[in-house]
């Protein structure tokens, strides 16, 4: 059942239980239905693909805006890239052929995002080309959605197809770096023979600007970058989205966004970053903080104890402590794909981690920490059944049953793509998605990429980022998730959009799929895409009553600052 009211959407369950870990009455299980849901595939590339050892991705995305979420995955060019559209039944179709996505292709890593603001999901792929030619380069695919159950590759006409004169090319990420409402690009390349990580201006007419050097990237960016997975995330919280890059090699880096174009190279403040073989990367708050800390794979050898995985937690000033060792993440083995979910709704976030490579790294098991809420982690991957011993590469979470929790993709290296799915049961495990819609401003990034949802309840805060959901060569879903425990009512669910003005919500029901609605002009209380006296009584109403809906300034207090922050904002319409 779905009801639609104000600025919010709602889907409701009516059948669906509470869920929650066994020792926080809450059974945390997972179920490989790679077969009995129709996803079952496999991955490899032509021999002669340079660096093919390191690949296997995808991504997923409601690509058909029904409320569901489907699966984009990349073959390696042996067979047709697979477009498994959701059933909703737990079961997909492939339909990649119907979409236009049936030629076989040399494809590297996949991520998914509304480039051009017209709500339909596009999907962007680093590639060397077609299986039956020569890898090249210059052959990277930017897939526009049409609407209508197909998708078009406007790379070349759009100046994203190209990034070194090697065949090269593996992750890319979206977000608004320069806050003007649409998204950006960035992809990474791998090969160290020149500069092809590349940053990509929109132009707002489907068209790309390569700014790397006017950006003054290039010059920071070392030659030598083995480039895996780039994001676009607000780390510091001051508004504009940061650079984050994992790289091979000791190459990854942090770049902080000056808000005037330009960034500043701040890989100095995050301890342990500049010394690990970065593979994979994921964004959230583990201690429940607040503040962004960061988990990045890397390769750990027995013989020298490390390099190892790094769990960046944020500290207040912006700099960064690597806990990986205390927390107990450090030896994940040769790591790749990373998350950093709610696995079991208590709360706390988890790390997945997948693993493989030769040597003694060969059918090594994946492994999934759950967070014993003081930023230590337990590892239970073969206990809850998430069994995977091959070499697996991309990694994602999406709720693909709409059932409230997390479900896994992991997409492996010259092998079976897995599909795990969620069992979660018991008491404690109360849970909320939430999804942000900004059609109706412009000045807004797609689907809210770069702003903040802070949900509050019995005088706590939990805190997620709309970053994207990049990984190494994948992507999953767009929006955040929620563990709340036993939780019933939110009190209040605050969103910084990613211009610095803030709706917030009050006593919003758990278990459910919400999708959060910015209105035309941050004044217009109302939501009814006008700004008049209507919306002045409807913040003095909220005002009185003590209502976190008139907190228009963000700060959760209730103040005469909220009435001049609504005044200057109503005077700008």
């Amino acid at each position: 059942m779905k009801k639609t009211y104000g600025s919010l959407c709602v889907v409701s369950f009516s059948t669906l239980a509470c869920l929650s870990l066994s020792v926080h009455a809450q059974t945390l299980s997972f179920t490989d239905v790679t077969v009995s849901s129709g996803v079952e595939t496999w991955q490899q590339m032509p021999a002669d693909t340079p660096m093919a050892i390191m690949v296997a991705g995808g991504a997923s995305g409601d690509f058909n805006n029904d409320g569901w979420q489907d699966l984009f995955i990349i073959s390696g060019g042996l067979i047709p890239d697979k477009l498994y559209i959701n059933n909703h039944d737990g079961t997909f179709t492939d339909q990649a052929a119907q979409w236009g996505l049936g030629t076989p292709h040399r494809g590297m890593g996949a991520s998914v995002a509304d480039f051009n603001n017209d709500g339909w999901l596009d999907i962007y792929l680093t590639s060397q080309g077609n299986s039956d030619q020569n890898p090249a380069s210059g052959v990277h695919r930017l897939y526009k959605n049409n609407g209508n159950g197909t998708f078009t590759d406007i790379a070349v006409a759009a100046g994203v197809n190209y990034c070194s004169a090697n065949p090269d090319g593996f992750g890319s990420a979206w977000g608004d770096y320069d806050l003007d409402g649409d998204l950006d690009l960035f992809v990474t390349t791998y090969s160290g023979q020149n500069q092809g990580n590349r940053l990509f201006q929109n132009n707002n007419d489907e068209t790309f600007t390569d700014i790397t050097v006017s950006s003054g990237l290039d010059s920071m960016i070392p030659t030598n970058m083995s480039g895996f997975v780039p994001g676009f995330v607000d780390m510091d919280r001051d508004g504009d989205m940061d650079l984050l890059i994992i790289a091979d090699h000791g190459s990854s880096m942090y770049f902080q966004n000056n808000g005037d174009g330009s960034f500043t190279d701040a890989t100095a403040s995050v301890q342990g970053l500049s010394s690990a073989n970065g593979m994979g990367s994921a964004v959230g708050d583990v201690n429940n903080d607040g503040l962004l800390d960061w988990y990045a794979s890397s390769s750990y050898y027995d013989f020298i104890n490390g390099p190892g995985n790094l769990l960046m937690v944020q500290n207040p000033d912006n700099t960064y402590t690597n806990i990986a060792f205390e927390a107990g993440v450090k030896d994940g083995g040769w790591g790749w794909g990373v998350l950093i979910v709610d696995l079991d709704n208590d709360g706390d976030n988890d790390l997945v981690e997948t693993n493989g490579w030769s040597g003694e790294w060969v059918n090594e098991q994946s492994y999934l920490y759950l967070n014993d809420s003081n930023a230590v982690f337990t590892e239970v991957a073969t206990q809850v059944g998430f069994l995977h011993n091959f070499e697996g590469r991309g990694l994602i979470n999406f709720d693909y049953d709409n059932d409230g929790d997390q479900d896994l993709a992991i997409f492996t290296f010259h092998g079976d793509m897995k599909l795990y799915r969620n069992d979660l049961t018991g008491k404690s495990t109360n849970w909320l998605r939430v999804n942000l819609n900004t059609a109706a401003r412009n000045s807004l990034a797609p689907d809210g990429l770069g702003s903040f949802i802070k949900a509050t309840m019995n005088q706590q805060t939990h805190t997620e980022c709309i970053d994207g959901g990049f990984n190494h060569l994948s992507q999953g879903e767009i929006g955040a998730h929620f563990g709340f425990g036993t939780t019933q009512t939110i009190d209040a669910l605050q969103v910084r959009w990613n211009d610095g003005t803030f709706t917030t919500l009050v006593d919003v029901p758990v278990n459910q799929i919400l999708t959060v609605t910015a209105p035309f002009h941050p004044a217009d209380l109302n939501n009814d895409n006008t700004v008049d006296m209507a919306d002045y009584f409807t913040f003095v109403n909220g005002w009185v009553a003590s209502s976190l809906t008139s907190d228009t300034n963000g700060d959760s207090v209730l103040d005469v600052l909220d009435f001049f922050t609504f005044v200057r904002q109503y005077a700008s319409n």
